[in-house]
């Protein structure tokens, strides 16, 4: 049998009737089918958030059933080993936090790049950065929790940024990081980390209204590129129940499959680098700590790896007592107050990325430094870096992107170039990895070259600087392409796959079998020492469940 569409009654509602949870009734906005299709995810960013939040609220209740900060590692090592289930439960609430920080770093740069500060957002996106911030901030005192060296490294560090701000920095040292015993550190990293998760919660909600209040951002193109960008109210839009409601329940069991399955899978792995452990390293007290690389929590890397800038010992050797303080201001406090501040900064109603080139190409920027510092973090830990590499690091790309979108600017306001939004983002992100990997490479060359002068030192230096300009020539090259090949004409209608019902219910009878099997198999195994293994089976549970409402949205409403 064909696929209906709308043209006959859903499962659901013959089931359950019309709108059973009254979810209709609700103030809720009602939006195009186009969020809910192919490419429609970017829409939902927002929603994966709330989902990955979710989680972490509930696991992280659990888990606080059984921690002392008293004691934190052994409490951690006994969750660890003695409570059902306790691997699992600890393994993904650090990986749903993780989770929840990539998503707001897509979600921000988004809506950077859409222009989504602008009327009638303004307060929306203040809130979503602050949300940013507080989302940090409660994952590093997470991160302190389990008392490991890795904790131990990551409070060093926080409170000798908290130090070397002037006036304050005792008042902020005892405020963040107890009286300096082991139970006060940990105490005050157990209450804030609530405290902040509380302000989070509180915030979100606002944020969330305002979210629905102002309704999705529609395509840029269909607001002409202008602001107030506001879907309009059009007839053709389907209530939120069943539809958005079951591309919800979609959107939920993926998130929430992949939050449960990889930190289990990675568990199972031999050899996983203590940056990306599920579970925490060993204590700080073990004679293993010394062989632990001392890392920061990922998600600060940009930031930790920044005060190695002004910790070297030759120009700037002056600078080293300050050296958290001006990392923090510089790599921190002033982007924090750059974004705060752009919905005041950029005020225009114009929404094309090449009306406002400096705008766009500071959200290039940060998207790249972040990248480039959390790696250099990752490979080069603590490690003192000259400033004559900083420079050419962050420099390169700077000159590269500024200039290039200037210039892609000119062209756009003469008229003799049109781009859409995701076409200049994607073709620079096609490029990106090509020009970070240059870069770093042409800055230790480049500092290889001024210790040792060389003629290899000097080729090194002339390839590496040839395959960052070729990574940043190749980007501009290929939007210009991809512009120079658009047209007036209306985009082309996407072709969606349809599923006949007799093929949707032989596909979702196998996949229910398949996830049959793997409950049973679950429940097989030791709830104490194979947690991760169920774990893998409750995540592909979760994804199986995903794929089988979508199945169920592709035949019943044609999405």
């Amino acid at each position: 049998m064909e696929n209906n569409g709308d043209k006959k009654d859903s499962f659901i509602t013959r089931t359950f009737g019309e709108d059973p949870l009254k979810i209709n009734d609700l103030p809720v906005k009602l939006q195009p089918d186009y969020v809910r299709k192919r490419g429609g995810i970017w829409y939902w960013t927002g929603a994966l958030i709330t989902i990955a939040f979710f989680y972490q609220i509930i696991s992280g209740l659990l888990l606080l059933l059984y921690y002392n900060p008293d004691h934190p590692y052994t409490s951690v090592q006994n969750i660890i080993n003695n409570v059902p289930y306790g691997a699992l439960m600890s393994a993904t609430h650090l990986y749903g936090a993780y989770a929840m920080i990539v998503l707001i770093y897509v979600h921000l740069f988004r809506n950077y790049f859409k222009g989504a500060y602008k009327k009638p957002r303004q307060l929306q996106w203040i809130l979503g950065v602050i949300l940013l911030a507080l989302t940090l901030g409660v994952a590093y005192y997470g991160y302190s929790l389990p008392g490991d060296v890795l904790a131990y490294d990551a409070t060093d560090v926080g409170r000798g940024i908290a130090q070397s701000i002037p006036l304050i920095g005792n008042y902020l040292v005892s405020m963040g990081f107890g009286d300096g015993t082991k139970v006060g550190l940990f105490t005050r990293a157990l209450g804030l980390h609530i405290i902040l998760a509380a302000a989070l919660g509180a915030l979100f909600g606002l944020h969330f209204f305002l979210a629905e209040a102002n309704n999705m951002m529609p395509a840029n193109r269909e607001a002409n590129y202008k602001a107030p960008a506001m879907l309009k109210d059009d007839p053709s839009y389907k209530p939120w129940f069943p539809y958005n409601f079951a591309f919800m329940i979609q959107l939920a069991m993926f998130t929430l499959g992949f939050i449960i399955l990889i930190p289990s899978v990675i568990a199972l792995l031999p050899n996983v680098p203590s940056l990306f452990s599920p579970f925490p390293g060993p204590a700080q007290s073990s004679p293993y700590a010394l062989y632990v690389p001392p890392y920061p929590p990922w998600f600060l890397l940009f930031l930790y790896k920044a005060v190695d800038f002004f910790n070297f010992s030759g120009s700037l050797i002056r600078l080293n007592a300050f050296g958290p303080l001006l990392a923090t201001y510089f790599f921190g406090i002033i982007p924090l107050l750059y974004f705060l501040g752009l919905p005041f900064i950029d005020s225009k109603d114009d929404l094309h990325p090449l009306s406002k080139p400096i705008i766009t190409s500071f959200g290039i920027l940060s998207v790249i430094y972040l990248i480039i510092l959390s790696a250099w973090g990752a490979l080069t830990p603590g490690v003192p870096i000259p400033f004559s590499e900083v420079a050419v690091v962050l420099g390169v790309p700077f000159v590269i992107v500024v200039a290039g979108m200037l210039l892609l600017s000119k062209l756009y306001k003469s008229g003799k170039v049109k781009i859409t939004v995701d076409r200049v983002i994607g073709s620079f992100f096609a490029f990106l990895v090509i020009l970070i990997v240059g870069v770093i490479l042409l800055a230790t060359n480049v500092s290889n070259f001024t210790q040792n002068s060389s003629m290899l030192n000097l080729i090194s230096s002339l390839f590496t600087g040839g395959v960052a300009v070729f990574g940043a020539a190749g980007t501009m090259k290929t939007a210009t392409y991809v512009s120079n090949h658009e047209t007036a004409k209306p985009p082309k209608q996407k072709k969606y796959y349809t599923m006949r019902y007799g093929t949707a219910v032989v596909f979702s009878a196998i996949l229910m079998i398949i996830a049959i099997v793997i409950t049973y198999l679950m429940f097989t195994l030791n709830p104490v020492s194979q947690a991760m293994e169920f774990g893998v089976g409750l995540g592909l549970d979760l994804i199986i469940a995903g794929v089988i409402v979508r199945i169920y949205r592709l035949v019943a409403y044609n999405e």
